[in-house]
This record gives C-alpha cells, sequence and structure tokens, in this order.
C-alpha cells in the first residue's frame, strides 16, 4: 500500500502538516490549495489509500486504538509500569503529558476524506466518496469516544470533538462541538456513505455493509437501540448476503490466521513490507516481542468459568494468541487488525434487543455466539444486560472494547487479582464515568494554538 500510495501521501502531508503554531498545525500558503489535489480517478484511488495507510500506523488501528479501549478495563494490563501502554492502564497522564496521537490520528484521516471530498465529483467514484465519508465518520466517532464522555452520562451534553467538514483554512479557530453534535455527524456521514458504497467483499475496505455495522454501533453507543437494532439486523442480513458468517467452533482459532475475511467486515491489513513493525498490536501482545499486554487474572478467572469454552485456547496463559500472523506469515507484526466483526453485529443486536425488551431477539442473536464458543451451552430465560457484556469481554478481548462498553452503560470497573500492579491508584483501581480521567485531555498543543478552544479543555485537567 504505501508503495503505491507514497507520493501522493507526502504530498498531503506536505498539505496539511506543515509545522506552525497555528490550528491542526496548518501553513497557511498551502491551506488553499486542497481541492486541487485530485485530478483523476487515480488520484482518488490513491488518496483512499493514503486513508488506510494513515489508520495503519501504530498510533492509530496499528496498535493504540486497539489497545486503548482494553488497559483502560479491567481485562488487560501493562506487564509492567514501564510498558508502552502502562500510561493508559495506569491512568498516569496530565494534561501537559498525554499521548496526543488519538487526536493526531483521527484527524489526520478527516483531512485526507475532506480533500476527497471537495474534489471535482467527476474525478472521485461513488464508492470513493463513500468510503471518504464512512473513514470520516469513523474518524470523528473515535475522537469522540476518546475525549468526550459517553453520550448516555448527559444525553451527549458535554464537549466531544471538533467537526470538520471542509479543510480548514489558515484563518479558522473552530471550537469543540457537544457529543450529541459529533454523533449527529458520524451518523449523517454514515446515512449518506451507504447508499454510494459498494455491496461486495474488499478486503481492508470500507463497504456498505462494514458501514451499517458502523452505524448500528453508532446507535448502540448513543442508546438509540431501537435504531441500533434495526440497523444491526439489516447489517446481518446483507452479510449473509455477501457470503459473509460467523466462524464455526472448529474454525475459531485457526481462523485468526488467515481466515478473517470469512467474518470480519473491515480490517487493517497488514503485509511483510508494509505494516507496524514492532509497535505494531501483534508485538505487543507477542510473549516473545514486547509483551506488553497481558490478561488480568480475572479475565482468566472469567475465561474458566467454561473451561470447553474455544476461546481460552487464544488466552491459553496470559499472553493472547489473536495476533500471530496473516496465514502466509507467522511473524506477528503481519497479523491483520479487525476493526468491525460480523460477532460484534450480533452482539449489539442482542443488547439493543435487551434494551428494547425483545427478548426473543435477544436470546436469537445472543445465542449465535453462546453457542459457537461452545456448542454445548446456550442461553434460556430472560436475557440481561450483564449476559450480554459479559460475552463481549470474552469474545473482544485484545480488540478494545470493553472500557467503552463499561462507561457507555455506567459500569462501574474494578481492578481485582493479583496480577494487576500496585502502582495503580486507588482512582484507577476502581472507577466509573465520574473520573474525569475516562477522557483524555485535548492535546497542549491544540490548546496553545487555538484560543477559541482554550477554555474547552476536559474538566479535572
Amino acid at each position: 500500500m504505501k508503495k503505491k500510495n507514497i507520493f501522493l501521501y507526502l504530498t498531503m502531508s506536505l498539505l496539511f502538516c506543515s509545522c506552525d503554531n497555528t490550528w491542526m498545525n496548518l501553513d497557511p500558503q498551502y491551506a488553499v490549495e486542497t481541492d486541487k489535489a485530485i485530478r483523476s480517478t487515480t488520484d482518488a484511488e490513491y488518496a483512499i489509500n493514503g486513508i488506510y495507510s494513515t489508520m495503519q500506523n501504530y498510533e492509530y488501528y496499528g496498535a493504540r486504538m486497539t489497545y486503548y479501549g482494553d488497559v483502560t478495563g479491567e481485562d488487560a494490563q501493562a506487564y509492567s509500569n514501564t510498558k508502552r501502554c502502562a500510561d493508559f492502564y495506569l491512568f498516569q497522564y496530565n494534561k501537559d503529558n498525554a499521548p496526543t496521537s488519538l487526536w493526531k490520528f483521527p484527524y489526520k484521516v478527516i483531512r485526507l476524506a475532506n480533500n476527497i471530498l471537495a474534489a471535482d465529483p467527476n474525478f472521485v467514484p461513488a464508492d470513493i466518496k463513500g468510503q471518504a465519508l464512512a473513514l470520516r465518520a469513523l474518524a470523528l466517532f473515535d475522537v469522540t469516544r476518546v475525549y468526550g464522555y459517553p453520550y448516555t452520562k448527559d444525553n451527549g451534553a458535554s464537549l466531544g470533538g471538533v467537526i470538520m467538514l471542509k479543510a480548514p483554512s489558515y484563518l479558522d479557530r473552530p471550537k469543540r462541538s457537544t457529543v450529541a453534535q459529533c454523533y449527529d455527524q458520524v451518523i449523517a456521514d454514515l446515512k449518506e456513505a451507504i447508499p454510494l458504497l459498494t455491496n461486495s467483499k474488499k478486503q481492508g475496505k470500507m463497504s456498505q455493509v462494514a458501514a451499517k455495522a458502523l452505524l448500528a454501533r453508532v446507535y448502540l453507543y448513543k442508546n438509540d437501540n431501537v435504531n441500533a437494532l434495526a440497523m444491526a439486523e439489516e447489517a446481518i442480513t446483507d452479510a449473509l448476503a455477501n457470503k459473509y458468517r460467523l466462524w464455526t467452533n472448529a474454525e475459531y482459532v485457526t481462523a485468526w490466521v488467515g481466515g478473517l475475511d470469512t467474518e470480519v467486515l473491515f480490517k487493517i491489513i497488514n503485509t511483510v513490507t508494509d505494516n507496524a513493525s514492532n509497535e505494531s498490536i501483534g508485538y505487543l501482545y507477542y510473549e516473545k516481542g514486547y509483551k506488553d499486554i497481558i490478561a488480568s487474572d480475572d479475565f482468566k478467572t472469567l475465561l474458566k468459568q467454561d473451561a470447553k469454552d474455544v476461546r481460552n485456547l487464544l488466552v491459553p496463559s496470559k499472553y493472547l494468541l489473536k495476533f500471530i500472523g496473516n496465514g502466509t506469515d507467522e511473524d506477528t507484526r503481519m497479523s491483520d487488525v479487525p476493526v468491525l466483526r460480523l460477532s460484534e453485529v450480533y452482539l449489539i443486536a442482542a443488547e439493543a434487543a435487551v434494551k428494547s425488551l425483545d427478548n426473543t431477539k435477544a436470546l436469537k442473536y445472543l445465542n449465535a455466539i453462546v453457542t459457537r464458543a461452545n456448542p454445548e451451552k446456550s442461553v434460556t430465560g430472560t436475557v440481561t444486560l450483564t449476559q450480554v457484556l459479559t460475552e463481549r469481554r470474552k469474545e473482544f478481548f485484545g480488540e478494545g472494547h470493553r472500557f467503552f462498553d463499561a462507561m457507555r452503560n455506567g459500569i462501574t470497573i474494578e481492578r481485582k487479582g493479583k496480577s494487576h500492579l500496585t502502582a495503580l491508584t486507588d482512582a484507577a483501581r476502581k472507577f466509573n464515568w465520574d473520573y474525569y480521567k475516562i477522557v483524555l485531555p485535548i492535546p497542549k498543543y491544540e490548546m496553545d494554538a487555538n484560543p477559541n478552544m482554550r477554555d474547552q479543555q476536559n474538566s479535572g485537567y
């Protein structure tokens, strides 16, 4: 990917990322040129590939966005307090030293997407426009859930990200929007994207069914359970029609090495020559790599409650075996990274059904995952939210969901068990959505550059 796109990507980097003391580090001499970068459909193809290359970086979906949602929960933890993930795990940061990549890289994606959307429509096929819209939506959604409090905490009244719908000019000094406004924009982008996108499998690219899965996720985070259930069911129907399906019990372990495409709706592709190297999520979880991240005692106890659950085989000790190559190369750095899986859509449907008091559908969608994990087991009676969220913990360990699942449902995270590090403060050992550090501080460089945001830092920082 990088070889193919390097010229345009470097050009865009010059257009958008030149060092300066202004909002988003824009160099004013390039700010008016963004509509001239794409002059052919080939340029548009290179441009959209440049977005995927940006997402592949270890500071975004290549590692950091993926493990952030794990190590801030109770199931995954830092191996030691000097590891790369330790600042997140320990909540050991302030407004001056907090990692900035989960702001910087989503906004790189947004700027690159806006460049495509601002181009002459004669040069941008509908599917590429749809991908740009969907990826812009995903990036804004990520910023909003990392830097804004859960929508369910205050109906989206708190501050989220900055909504950018065009390439910013030198004079722009935008303020942060509310979480509700950000969600509205994410939903609007996805609704516009879905009919434009190709309804077929596209390895490593956003497709129509993947965008529907993402929209179902967004509705669930917003607690719009009627729409979450309806969109999840539509995504499942479309996925099955396009030859996606849940992995079987027999396939489950080996599917993580080369079989992702059967169930994974959207993933980050890594190759021998194009990957996040030693900083990749696979190498951070690997016992013979950096072994930054391990399973907590509490999570291992949870899995062992059912010895026949196939997911035990992916955490045989304290190390996760999901990212162990791509089927042609056993190097963990070459592991593809799933962003949207069909199993998530089933569990979105189950959770939304529970919250909508539709127990028939809750049983249907939850049992698809429970019985896949252990064919001897099934859920009967009235499904509870705890049952669905417990299944999500077991299914998505290592994929960045647990912290967000707990926070959006107002659940207290409690780090129990002997494996957790003694460096954890009392505040970081047990917390809920009232703990100010469940959102990251807006990066200092942004606050310094934009006077209109200086009174918009997250409370507590």
